[in-house]
């Protein structure tokens, strides 16, 4: 056989076999919750908040096959771009800013998120007030946009409570990346041929394959970061410890009570040292973290594929977080001289 003959043969050989992995791939349901559509836009008003949802969103596809609907200020709503007045008297408003967990990537229903949840028993439980809880959760956020968002994005809902979800990967400011021109978020770091806004980057989004030849690379080829070290054992940590205080801070500017809540995930718990600290500094915390050790992994799971929270895990979540903010705070907000 010619050469020339063996070279279009081992192409043939390589294309077709590209094509049947990527329909495997597909059929097999590994990368959905990595498709997702072009649902961020950068957020110029706030320097240390690289991305957010935009807003009046309908239907759009996010992560973890979650379908939503953004509001007038980006976040994820029951309403397509719902708007808000100011907060009347006796109004209570609260505030989460979190990561993937908070905003729901693997809860494809929005009224099944923790935040949307909490919303619903709080009202239960106090039929004759008006109680609002805002989703601030953008996937991939770190402790560093979360404070940002406290303090730039937050005080315009006049919030009474300000909550500040983290998991222990929120740890590490430096996980977070940016945005492309289309609305893609991509690695801080990306350069080349596949920089923020390269064209090949655009088109591999939508190649099934390509997500599980990264992920098999991270695994096995140690690309991935490890986290292990994240709290309490890196020179960061001073760094990340300092974001938290910063949340407090932003939240006691604007006259809120504000919590930690410590969400769990799946390989990485977080150090007694980190909650002694916040115990030492006076930060009010819930931890939530321990949750992991309530569900066996197929019911923690979203999916067979996604080790976010499961729907399930979220209700918990919900439910202790409302008896925790009722034990707290309840007979401070709840009353006749409640006025802000």
């Amino acid at each position: 056989m010619k050469p020339g003959k063996i070279i279009l043969y081992i192409v043939y050989l390589t294309v077709t076999s590209l094509i049947l992995l990527e329909i495997a791939v597909r059929i097999w349901g590994y990368s959905d919750r990595y498709i997702y559509d072009p649902i961020y836009e950068p957020c110029p008003a706030c320097k240390d908040i690289p991305y957010v949802h935009k807003p009046c969103l309908h239907n759009a596809r996010a992560r973890g096959l979650a379908i939503i609907d953004t509001d007038s200020l980006g976040l994820r709503s029951n309403t397509t771009c719902a708007e808000y007045a100011p907060k009347k008297k006796g109004e209570l408003r609260i505030a989460i800013t979190g990561d993937s967990v908070t905003f729901g990537e693997g809860v494809i229903d929005t009224g099944l998120t923790y935040v949307a949840q909490l919303q619903k028993i709080l009202s239960i439980k106090y039929p004759d007030m008006k109680i609002r809880v805002f989703n601030f959760g953008v996937s991939a956020y770190s402790v560093k946009e979360m404070a940002a968002t406290a303090a730039c994005r937050m005080p315009v809902l006049d919030p009474d409570i300000m909550i500040m979800a983290i998991i222990p990967e929120d740890l590490n400011p430096d996980r977070t990346g940016t945005v492309d021109k289309w609305g893609y978020t991509v690695h801080a770091s990306a350069q080349g041929i596949a920089d923020r806004d390269s064209l090949l980057k655009k088109f591999l989004r939508n190649i099934h394959l390509t997500y599980l030849i990264r992920d098999i690379y991270y695994r096995y080829a140690g690309a991935e970061k490890k986290m292990e070290e994240y709290p309490g054992h890196a020179a960061e940590y001073p760094r990340s410890y300092n974001y938290v205080k910063n949340f407090v801070t932003a939240a006691d500017a604007h006259h809120a009570r504000a919590f930690v809540l410590l969400l769990p995930s799946l390989g990485h718990k977080f150090t007694e040292k980190f909650k002694e600290r916040l115990t030492e500094d006076h930060i009010s915390f819930l931890d939530l973290s321990n949750l992991i050790d309530q569900f066996d992994k197929k019911e923690y799971m979203a999916s067979p594929f996604d080790p976010h929270p499961s729907a399930a895990v979220h209700s918990v979540i919900a439910e202790k977080t409302a008896t925790f903010l009722m034990q707290q705070l309840m007979n401070i907000y709840i009353s006749p001289s409640h006025t802000r």
